[in-house]
């Protein structure tokens, strides 16, 4: 078992030429793009997402993997989610060779798998480096293809930083310098979580309200957790074409200068936080900026990614 601990970017295809150009300046170790094809499971019930569970097979190379990720947490694009992999001569599910331990109480392996079924698939180009980075060896991947599911399908265009040994302090630092590039935005959502979401048929987006003032009697993490998961629905929304959206994350913002007299920072670095801050919402007031624009620009993202590294301090 392992504890997959990644920084996943949703990119614009504009924006990859210069990513690509700043990955190579970093002492690294590249690989060829290499055709990955993966098949995720699921019951009828979805017994499996009920458990927050993810099992696919990989292809790669006349060669397969068993993968199955279990219940885990993601904090504004930062996933840590524990895995287990197990390699395959032939993609047929084998769910008694992943240890006992991980299914629920009582739970029957054999009928479980008797009753999954293929349930939609991802296909892309996955281009890789292998970066040592501060004190950290970081690998960054590059996944560009489709999900394909009965209902449809959805574009691949992604780079991922995973922590393989080191600091999650040299992930965000590598992905500040990534931030440096306009194009890029957190991604909170996993190939599989998307894929399930192709095959429901994509809901009409509705926006839910966002809270008016904070409950600072809760833990600082609590508060800065739930102000992340409000930024990122009303991004979302933004982006689905919701004007409400866009009223939404001014409110975020607010919330989040209100917390920050809570942080324990230097007074250059949460000025700096401030100012970004403080640029953001007077683009939001300009009815000209469209969501795209500003929800990949360098300024937004390196906002987000020093709040996600102080929420993951704060949790440590």
């Amino acid at each position: 078992m392992s504890v997959e601990i990644e920084l996943k970017l949703t990119a614009k295809p504009t924006a990859i030429p210069a990513i690509r150009q700043q990955l190579s300046i970093f002492p690294h170790r590249y690989f060829v793009p290499q055709k990955l094809t993966n098949i995720y499971f699921e019951t009828p019930n979805n017994q499996l997402r009920r458990l927050d569970m993810g099992l696919r097979i990989r292809g790669f190379d006349d060669q397969y993997e068993m993968t199955i990720k279990t219940a885990g947490k993601v904090i504004g694009g930062l996933h840590q989610r524990p895995e287990y992999n197990v390699r395959l001569v032939k993609p047929e599910l084998a769910l008694t060779l992943f240890p006992p331990h991980i299914w629920p109480e009582k739970c029957d392996v054999e009928e479980l798998q008797s009753r999954l079924h293929a349930l939609f698939s991802t296909d892309f180009m996955r281009e890789k480096w292998v970066i040592t980075y501060g004190q950290s060896e970081i690998e960054v991947v590059f996944d560009q293809g489709e999900i394909i599911a009965a209902g449809g399908k959805d574009p691949i265009c992604e780079f991922e930083l995973e922590l393989k040994q080191g600091a999650i302090a040299d992930v965000f630092a590598l992905a500040f310098e990534l931030a440096k590039s306009d194009g890029l935005r957190p991604g909170n959502k996993s190939k599989a979580a998307r894929g399930y979401q192709l095959t429901q048929g994509k809901p009409r987006a509705i926006s839910s309200p966002v809270p008016t003032e904070i409950d600072m009697q809760q833990p600082l993490s609590s508060v800065l957790s739930s102000i992340l998961i409000d930024w990122q629905d009303q991004e979302e929304y933004w982006l689905a074409g919701l004007s409400e959206g866009r009223n939404g994350l001014k409110q975020v913002l607010t919330l989040v200068q209100q917390t920050m007299e809570c942080f324990s920072e230097p007074a250059g670095r949460l000025e700096q936080l401030d100012d970004q801050l403080t640029a953001i919402k007077q683009k939001l007031s300009v009815a000209e900026t469209e969501a795209e624009t500003l929800c990949y620009s360098s300024v937004y993202l390196q906002c987000k990614l020093a709040l996600t590294m102080r929420l993951v301090n704060l949790s440590a």
